[in-house]
């Protein structure tokens, strides 16, 4: 029984190991410059395929670790991982681009790659390394000579190199010309507006008498509209003491126009029918009187005369 169980062990180990022999021989890394030699500075792509079962996660490429071991080969970019296939196996790819500034012959490691397996991160590599040759840019001795400083050709001068320099001042000469006599011309014709004072307004009898001529005219009193015909009339009489003698007589009340005539000196018998006849309109415009028809005509005819004999040039023989 003893050496069964022992057979039986011996012949498990075999299968686990012939099985993980296998799986590794199943991951598979294979890594091309496209190109063996490049100029400095010059940049160089690195394609790297990767061949692992279908269900064997992937981890990545590491292109850092490898050229740590080459600090004069640079990693200028790194691409996407694309895949290739994935039945019956996982076929990745993926390409970096690599550059060098100094000139040399390099090696670069075998490059290595982590997958995970049952839990485990395990390595596979493409087992050989790359060569890479970096170059300088070849220098020209004929070309990079530096060659001795000729002296300047110099042309003559000849009439047809004023030319085009004469045309430009002769077009600025006459555009200038040009705007001048137009601003001059314009000047001309655009003379001042004359503003001429507002003729002055027609004596104050003048327009007393037109008025109290349309008043008479008037059918006023033929219509019975006598309070009316009395607001226009002591109106008038107001507006003729205002402009000829110069007193508040539109804003007024009768006494503080009787009291103003008074000091400018108007006759007392004025004074006494101007009294009278503003009073009298008064009571016909505020306490409806109704004086007789007679009252208003004479009224009119009071006015009038009183504006005929103290109008402005027989202002001294009245004061």
């Amino acid at each position: 029984m003893r050496i069964a169980k022992m057979r039986l062990v011996l012949v498990s180990s075999m299968f686990c190991f012939l099985a993980l022999t296998g799986l590794e021989a199943q991951v598979s890394v294979t890594a091309q410059l496209k190109t063996q030699e490049i100029f400095i500075g010059d940049q160089v792509r690195l394609t790297v395929r990767i061949s692992l079962p279908s269900r064997i996660p992937f981890k990545f490429v590491k292109i850092k670790e490898v050229l740590q071991q080459v600090p004069k080969i640079e990693l200028v970019n790194r691409g996407s991982l694309l895949t290739v296939a994935q039945e019956p196996q996982q076929i990745l790819e993926q390409q970096f681009v690599l550059t060098s500034f100094e000139a040399g012959n390099y090696q670069i490691p075998p490059i290595t790659i982590d997958f995970e397996e049952n839990g485990l991160i395990k390595s596979a590599s493409s087992g050989v390394a790359l060569s890479l040759k970096v170059v300088s840019i070849p220098v020209n001795p004929e070309r990079d000579t530096l060659r001795a400083i000729k002296d300047i050709n110099r042309e003559e001068i000849q009439v047809s190199d004023f030319i085009f320099p004469a045309l430009i001042v002769l077009s600025l000469l006459a555009l200038l010309g040009f705007s001048i006599y137009y601003l001059l011309r314009r000047k001309q014709k655009q003379q001042p507006a004359v503003i001429l004072p507002p003729p002055p307004p027609p004596p104050a009898h003048e327009t007393a008498l037109q008025k109290l001529v349309t008043r008479e005219q008037s059918d006023l009193l033929d219509g019975g509209e006598v309070n009316v015909f009395q607001t226009q009339l002591t109106y008038i009489l107001r507006e003729y003491l205002e402009g000829r003698y110069g007193i508040h007589a539109l804003e007024s009340t009768t006494d503080d126009i009787l009291e103003s005539l008074r000091s400018i000196g108007v006759p007392d018998d004025w004074r006494v029918q101007l009294r009278q006849m503003l009073q009298t309109a008064d009571l016909v415009k505020f306490a409806k009187a109704e004086p007789p028809l007679s009252f208003h005509v004479e009224a009119l005819y009071s006015v009038k005369t009183f504006v005929e004999q103290t109008k402005e040039e027989d202002a001294t023989a009245v004061s």
